[in-house]
């Protein structure tokens, strides 16, 4: 608890009035707040590691979308934080980089060794939806929990939440992470609990409307272009309630998410998402927020935002750092990987260890932090304050 506060504190220091990162707190933040500190407050009492009734491992099954860093760190977090607590033995640190692991590749290096008593994970029930394709990872899966060979389903984001909402299963625990809008897709009822016995998911969709007003407040758009395959996903409702309070307009455009992973499909993406990119700046848009699962591909990211900057239009992030060091004007995050892991390791033993994921708290927002590329912000003749500069965490310059 005394960790929580300290960096709360520092940061409400930080960023002054003006900023407004935290002002307008809304109620799901409160709760959000309320359930941190709860946690924190049971830390010492964290459910100890234990194998299933009968002695054996608990057999986890992963799901996920395709590789993309932000799942990834993720990923490797919850991973990090179980090896702390005990669940995970591994000797010496984790082989991978948080800020570029593939999640399959992570899941894979575990699935070959023996992590101890407690846990096990396998190549088998490891599914990238977009690069296996759904109608093959549900028959892989369905046949995995129709045999009894699946303790509990990880999902890592919206569509593998959705996903898992399809399959026949009324017993095995499903924990949904990395999810923007869980009400919002269906996958839970409420914020607070999900109102499904066995189904839980991470909770913390407010912070996408302080995140829209501190891009606002800074950087006055009249006309922000959106693109998106999923409202939920995008936080188009956070957004546009945003966009009715302040008087700007969100330019939108929906299209096809990239469903399978050949070299041919990725390629025709990306030339229709270069030709919608094209097209919003000819709708007049003076911001530009680069939603989340839209460019997968880390090495495209300073090339496709190319076009938004030859016109002076700049570009904000909804989740993702890495998009800033490769040319996006500004991060605010609205999740923190290596923050949230504690919370959601706890809920993965409380799961393990019986407990109804229904019966447990979704919310938990972690203090949000600032990353700027100042060498954008040149490009872009926007004159970063010095406000902003002491609050940022990490500051790049090319």
């Amino acid at each position: 608890m005394k960790k929580w506060t300290v960096v709360f504190l520092c940061l409400l220091m930080l960023f002054p009035a003006g900023v407004y990162l935290f002002a307008a707190r809304t109620s799901g933040d409160e709760e959000g707040m309320r359930g941190a500190e709860e946690f924190f407050k049971a830390r010492e009492n964290t459910n100890p590691p234990a194998a299933r009734s009968d002695g054996g491992k608990h057999r986890i099954a992963y799901v996920d979308i395709d590789p993309y860093p932000a799942s990834g760190e993720m990923l490797y977090y919850l991973i990090r934080e179980l090896m702390s607590t005990g669940w995970i033995r591994l000797d010496g640190e984790l082989p991978f980089d948080p800020d570029n692991t593939d999640a399959r590749e992570l899941i894979g290096y575990l699935a070959d060794r023996d992590l101890g008593d407690y846990v096990e994970f396998s190549r088998e029930a490891c599914y990238y939806l977009a690069v296996d394709g759904e109608e093959a990872s549900r028959e892989s899966l369905q046949g995995l929990l129709d045999g009894g060979e699946v303790d509990l389903i990880f999902c890592n984001g919206t569509w593998p939440g959705t996903f898992a909402m399809t399959l026949e299963n009324e017993d095995v625990p499903v924990m949904v992470y990395f999810c923007v809008d869980p009400v919002g897709a269906g996958i839970s009822l409420s914020d607070q609990y999900s109102g499904r016995k066995n189904v839980w998911c991470h909770v913390n969709y407010s912070v996408y409307s302080n995140q829209i007003q501190f891009y606002y407040d800074n950087y006055p758009f009249t006309n922000i272009g959106m693109i998106y395959y999923d409202e939920n996903v995008a936080a188009m409702r956070a957004y546009r309630q945003a966009a009715r309070e302040n008087c700007f307009v969100i330019t939108e455009k929906k299209i096809e998410t990239l469903t399978d992973a050949s070299p041919e499909s990725t390629q025709r993406y990306y030339e229709m998402l270069a030709q919608v990119f094209e097209e919003l700046c000819g709708d007049g848009i003076d911001g530009f927020m680069l939603n989340t699962d839209i460019i997968k591909d880390e090495s495209r990211i300073r090339g496709m935002l190319e076009v938004f900057y030859e016109r002076g239009i700049p570009v904000f992030v909804q989740n993702g750092e890495y998009y800033v060091e490769n040319g996006a004007l500004m991060v605010v995050t609205a999740s923190d990987a290596r923050e949230q892991a504690p919370f959601v390791a706890d809920v993965f033993a409380r799961i393990l260890n019986g407990e109804k994921p229904g019966q447990i708290n979704q919310i938990f927002i972690t203090p949000p932090y600032l990353s700027i590329n100042l060498a954008v912000a040149d490009r872009l003749h926007y004159k970063v304050g010095e406000e902003l500069i002491l609050s940022a965490e990490k500051l790049y310059t090319k």
